[in-house]
């Protein structure tokens, strides 16, 4: 690693091993890279403002607090969804989810999911959406909305590659099919 490398340069385990030797700015920079597409997820997730920006602050006190520990040979950015997640579902424990009234807040930013969206119908493909299971919900914003790989879902949920898949296939067919039934 050459710390006299321009910082937006050096990869996620580089910065990592920077922030390990207390170098404040890889730390600004990691906060840069990923903090938009974490609070796209979180808000997206939770569907307030409010605790997603929590959510989304204490991932990365956490990723701070484990710097030291931080394993460089994983990824920086399954590891921050995971974190990010697990705060979300302890939140969602934690409160009865209340009934959404009107539209999402949503932040917008351009990807192959939000291209989607607008040809099927914003509102439509929301709720759909909102109505899949938690995992495969989860599933489909880490892929879709995040861009995240199968092997990096598999690390945020948990789960298999094959389970990732097998969870992606059933919440494709079944927005398919909620979204046939509300086109009919």
């Amino acid at each position: 690693m050459n710390l006299g490398t321009p910082w937006k340069a050096l990869d996620d385990a580089d910065l990592m091993r920077a922030l390990a030797l207390e170098k404040e700015r890889a730390f600004r920079e990691l906060v840069e890279r990923h903090q938009p597409g974490l609070y796209s997820f979180a808000l997206r997730f939770c569907k307030v403002r409010e605790e997603a920006e929590d959510a989304v602050q204490e991932t990365f006190l956490r990723l701070f607090r484990n710097r030291h520990r931080f394993d460089t040979s994983g990824s920086v950015k399954a590891y921050l969804y995971k974190v990010c997640r697990n705060l979300l579902i302890d939140a969602a424990r934690k409160k009865r989810p209340e009934p959404l009234n009107g539209t999402v807040d949503m932040d917008p930013g351009p990807s192959a999911f939000d291209t989607l969206s607008r040809k099927e119908g914003q509102h439509s493909l929301s709720r759909a959406l909102d109505n899949l299971p938690e995992n495969q919900r989860t599933a489909m914003v880490l892929r879709h909305t995040q861009e995240l790989s199968y092997a990096e879902i598999s690390e945020v949920m948990g789960l298999s590659l094959s389970a990732v898949e097998s969870l992606l296939v059933r919440a494709r067919r079944s927005l398919r099919k909620r979204l046939q039934a509300s086109a009919a």
